[in-house]
């Protein structure tokens, strides 16, 4: 019996930095008018009339961003019902767009984007001549700031003492995986003997670093940022010395 998954086509991996080829505008249009939820015809379908799935994939993304940034409307303009206008496609089938890799745990500089979602804006109203006024949108990590995404599973029913607990120890990993430069080492050929090792770290830096950790839960107990700025700075020193 035939594998289906060996009908879906290899998509191009870009690199940290690297743009996104130009693509077609009709590509565009195609992908954004496939109903939610996908289904595998409607994208076979779609990647059938296109010569770039991954760069037509990361356009489509940015235009998804875009259309649903709700809360400054940035393309309330051009959009109706569920159409977009023709410019919308034209302008983010060539607007510089860069690969940005996403990452868990963000400090000052890290770019949410791979574009700037406000000189997209701005083109289209030269373009077309449309009236529109939105609230910009933040392109990076403030000066100063940081910004971490967590998803601790299984912990409802858990006394909050455990719920804190388990949140820091994920941003200790996120902190750490972040900075203590494992690249070399999660490169070996031996993914299991790797990941053996990394997970022996980790506990080590839990173990060296268990001051940080408790000031981390303790600001998960009280609702507030995980024992504030002093403290993740720190955290973020010592794992790049970590070994």
């Amino acid at each position: 019996m035939a594998n289906a998954d060996t009908d879906i086509p290899k998509f191009k991996t870009y690199a940290e930095g690297e743009p996104i080829p130009p693509v077609e505008p009709e590509d565009l249009r195609r992908r954004w008018r496939i109903p939610i939820p996908w289904s595998r015809e409607a994208l076979e379908e779609a990647w059938g009339h296109e010569a770039d799935i991954a760069a037509v994939s990361s356009r489509s993304t940015m235009i998804n961003m875009l259309a649903r940034y709700n809360r400054s409307q940035l393309l309330a303009p051009w959009h109706h019902g569920e159409e977009l206008d023709d410019a919308v496609f034209r302008i983010a089938a060539t607007f510089p767009l860069r690969e940005v890799k996403h990452k868990s745990y963000m400090i000052p500089g890290d770019e949410y984007f791979g574009f700037d979602p406000n000189a997209f804006v701005q083109r289209l109203i030269e373009e077309t001549g449309f009236s529109h006024v939105w609230e910009p949108v933040k392109t990076k990590v403030a000066e100063g700031g940081r910004t971490f995404a967590i998803s601790v599973e299984g912990s409802q029913g858990h006394d909050p003492d455990t719920v804190a607990r388990r949140e820091a120890r994920q941003l200790f990993w996120e902190i750490w995986n972040r900075f203590s430069n494992l690249e070399e080492l999660l490169a070996l050929s031996d993914k299991e003997g790797a990941s053996r090792i990394v997970g022996i770290m980790f506990s080590d830096f839990v173990i060296d670093n268990i001051d940080l950790f408790r000031a981390i839960e303790a600001g998960f107990k009280a609702g507030n940022t995980p024992g504030g700025l002093p403290v993740l700075m720190e955290l973020e020193r010592r794992a790049q010395h970590a070994w």
